[in-house]
């Protein structure tokens, strides 16, 4: 702590408190009549500070956060009542937000159950998009590469996105942007690398194997079929050349 104690409770917005004699108890009244803080008091106050310090709250916002997250507000059940209005509901959103980003819907399904009405949620999530702390658009585009370069096909895409809570018009759009113009290439581009991992196995086996690896990733199970034994095929056929 800075030396001078008492400028750096006043950068605080902490109140100067009197001094209190030592062998004063808890709670004890000095002269101007007010009570003197608790020991329990005062780790709540160091916790709201630390709290305010650590999330970079902007001013506006972090006046009320006192009332809107105290102590025990990460243990607070769904569905229990928040206060703060929109300046607690963007708060919120700012510290879950801090450590992986968030579709729109989870973040409102999220405030809702804290008690926050529609108005406030709405208007928490447009401070959240002007300050760059949620973008669905973004977070789709990148979800969406990244499961397709899995092998991921468009009915588990759009089974997942929905999952997360993102709305239905920007997953459509997303997925036209990046839908496979040969379905069943991008199916053999997957089930060719699964056959290479499953060259120890019998053909048969291997096959079942990948269909079943295709299907959970959203082909279609005809597709999946043909991919499978293009796949172990092509894989194979070297080997059976070779051997003749």
């Amino acid at each position: 702590m800075p030396r001078d104690a008492e400028a750096w409770l006043a950068a605080r917005g902490v109140p100067r408190e009197p001094v209190v004699d030592r062998g004063a108890g808890p709670g004890t009244t000095p002269d101007d009549g007010r009570a003197a803080p608790t020991p329990a008091e005062v780790v709540d106050l160091a916790r709201q500070v630390a709290r305010d310090r650590a999330a970079a709250v902007p001013p506006a916002v972090a006046a009320p956060l006192a009332d809107a997250d105290g102590p025990d507000a990460a243990d607070r059940p769904d569905g229990a009542t928040a206060t703060g209005g929109t300046a607690g509901a963007l708060a919120f959103i700012q510290r879950s937000t801090a450590n992986a980003p968030q579709s729109e819907g989870r973040l409102a399904e999220k405030l809702r159950g804290r008690g926050h009405p529609a108005d406030e949620v709405e208007a928490a999530l447009a401070a959240a998009r002007a300050r760059g702390l949620v973008d669905d658009a973004a977070m789709i585009e990148a979800l969406v590469v990244e499961r397709k370069a899995r092998g991921h096909a468009e009915p588990r895409l759009r089974r997942d996105l929905r999952s997360r809570g993102f709305d239905g018009g920007a997953i459509d759009a997303a997925l036209a942007r990046h839908r496979d113009a040969d379905p069943l290439a991008a199916a053999f581009a997957t089930a060719r690398e699964q056959a290479a991992r499953h060259r120890a196995a019998p053909a048969e086996t291997a096959v079942r194997r990948i269909v079943g690896h295709l299907v959970r990733r959203g082909h279609a199970e005809g597709v999946a079929r043909k991919a499978a034994l293009d796949a172990v095929h092509a894989d194979r056929e070297p080997m059976r050349t070779a051997e003749r």
